[in-house]
């Protein structure tokens, strides 16, 4: 590789003079793909439902890699606040080139006993806010002939954990959205890819390593670990970038083999 092309590889993954827009930012995942973009150039809107807490998320990515990082409070379950978020991201900025959908919830319980207003609680944010957020700001992706959209999935986008039949099905519609929109909108030049987080360690996975479900996860991970937030960070900036131009509807796990050898057994 000569000179010359080293130095166009490069930018291919620069963010520079890109704005961001990343939902359910305010702590794990969602803070971790936030940073990262920052930390490759991007100016961020950051978005969640608690101000305070977002405002110190900020603060501290803006210390760390000089961008401007707004915080703005938004409930992506609510559609007139969807509208308010985007709107004013488009105030502050001028434009959305990129898109993280990335808020999320997930309630635990047995299918049977499942009730109503858990399912919309649930899939109002993981499936319905998402679908909203991606067409409010697709509209104006659309206009600028350009624009990357990047869902959080899950593994249940493709398999069955029990106890998280909304979230389950909610990750699975959210694959089959990707998929649909990356057809529907490869005219207008915006790419819709997927990440699919393994079991990360985060403040919503802390009850998992505290009981049988912790040796049950390292037993079928053949990385033998738990992932970090901080794991989601490069294939997010990729996603973003220019180097994933030709790149749309598709689904990356981000889990440390355990979907690819689902017959793992480590002997602890």
């Amino acid at each position: 590789m000569n000179q010359k092309s080293a130095v166009d590889t490069v930018k291919h993954f620069s963010l520079d003079n890109k704005v961001c827009l990343v939902s359910g930012a305010s702590r794990g995942i969602g803070r971790a793909m936030a940073a990262g973009l920052a930390g490759a150039g991007s100016n961020l809107v950051i978005a969640g439902r608690e101000q305070e807490t977002l405002n110190t998320v900020a603060a501290e990515i803006t210390d760390q890699t000089g961008r401007k990082i707004v915080p703005l409070q938004a409930d992506i379950g609510n559609l007139e606040e969807i509208d308010s978020l985007v709107q004013e991201t488009i105030d502050v900025f001028g434009k959305i080139d990129v898109l993280v959908n990335n808020a999320g919830v997930n309630i635990r319980n047995p299918a049977l006993e499942f009730n109503e207003s858990d399912w919309d609680f649930v899939t109002d944010i993981n499936l319905k806010g998402a679908f909203f957020l991606a067409k409010a700001c697709g509209k104006h992706m659309q206009q600028q002939n350009s624009g990357k959209v990047i869902n959080t999935l899950s593994l249940t986008s493709a398999i069955g954990l029990p106890t998280s039949v909304a979230y389950t099905a909610a990750k699975g519609g959210l694959l089959q959205l990707t998929k649909l929109l990356a057809v529907e909108w490869a005219e207008y030049n915006i790419q819709v890819n997927g990440i699919a987080p393994g079991f990360i360690r985060t403040e919503m996975t802390a009850p998992a390593r505290e009981d049988s479900r912790n040796d049950w996860i390292l037993n079928r991970t053949p990385a033998d670990r738990w992932g970090e937030p901080e794991d989601l960070a490069g294939l997010t900036i990729f996603f973003a970038s220019n180097a994933s131009d030709f790149v749309t509807g598709q689904m990356v796990f981000v889990d440390g083999g355990f979907m690819a050898g689902s017959d793992w057994r480590r002997q602890r």
